[in-house]
């Protein structure tokens, strides 16, 4: 305790031991909103469960496995693929003024399959490093970005099968091992959503807005 005119023996005013106590109830709130804002995290989280470590990778490679049929397929038979999809988008550009609808069928159908065969593979391919690297890193923001991966290639996997396999004459078992990596995806995603990868993963960072506003 310091006393303002130095002399230790001098007893403070309530009014000093007032400001004290509330000086140190300000302090041991600001360390706990720290605490709170900021969780430190565990020298050892323990084992990962084997919901990250086996059952999500397990669907993963699954559903790669599906998805390199497919793209095997769409590559080998690329021509016939761009042939079909012509042939399905000219008649919807008919009717768009100073187009020719040939040559704009044509060159989206060049285009399309090439941006589906090499695109959706290689953020698949992505999405594995961020699969292990949540078990690695012992992140959640990790995992929430893999979800978030996950949830753009389920967007294109359903048009990307559509457009390059629902023909009459294209094998319908191609079009099927889409629909298959699509559902082993979800089982992928659903495992890391599992409580124990929760309950094994660090808290997530509640940071309050007005406070961050403040600068505080």
């Amino acid at each position: 305790m310091t006393f303002p005119d130095g002399d230790p023996d001098r007893i403070p005013t309530q009014a000093e031991l007032d400001a004290q106590d509330m000086a140190e109830i300000a302090r041991q709130s600001k360390d706990a909103e720290q605490r709170d804002r900021y969780p430190g995290r565990p020298t050892d989280p323990g084992p990962p469960p084997t919901a990250l470590t086996r059952d999500a990778r397990v669907a993963w490679l699954l559903s790669a496995a599906a998805g390199l049929i497919w793209v095997v397929y769409g590559f080998t038979n690329l021509s016939a693929t761009t042939s079909r999809l012509a042939g399905r988008l000219q008649p919807g550009l008919e009717d768009v003024p100073d187009v020719d609808p040939a040559a704009k069928a044509e060159s989206l159908a060049h285009f399309w399959p090439l941006a589906f065969l090499i695109g959706i593979p290689v953020v698949v391919a992505l999405s594995w490093l961020m699969l292990v690297g949540i078990e690695r890193a012992h992140s959640r923001n990790l995992r929430s970005v893999y979800l978030s991966t996950v949830v753009v290639v389920l967007l294109f996997i359903p048009v990307c099968a559509d457009l390059l396999f629902n023909y009459p004459d294209s094998p319908r078992w191609v079009w099927a091992m889409a629909w298959v990596q699509f559902a082993l995806l979800i089982v992928s995603a659903l495992m890391t959503l599992r409580r124990s990868v929760g309950q094994w993963l660090p808290q997530s960072m509640r940071v309050r807005p007005m406070r961050v506003a403040r600068g505080e």
